[in-house]
């Protein structure tokens, strides 16, 4: 089993089905100040939005449908 040393900034992943997309944004906007010291990614249409809305750099992958969070889930298990 492999161990990974997590460091002080964090990689979260931010991901939500097309309705909840607004509750998520809602969300990030509430936590905005914590949620920008830390390394932010997530899929197509949902890190757009979150980055447009909140101002804040979501590194974007595919969207969900095209295996978006197929590629975050990757990355996951690689200790990426």
């Amino acid at each position: 089993m492999s161990q990974y040393r997590i460091g002080k900034q964090k990689h979260i992943a931010l991901i939500a089905h097309d309705h909840r997309k607004p509750e998520l944004i809602r969300w990030v906007g509430e936590n905005r100040e914590m949620l920008a010291r830390h390394f932010l990614c997530g899929t197509g249409t949902t890190s757009r939005m979150i980055a447009e809305a909140c101002n804040l750099p979501v590194k974007p992958f595919k969207s969900g449908p095209l295996g978006g969070d197929q590629q975050i889930g990757a990355r996951i298990v690689d200790g990426e």
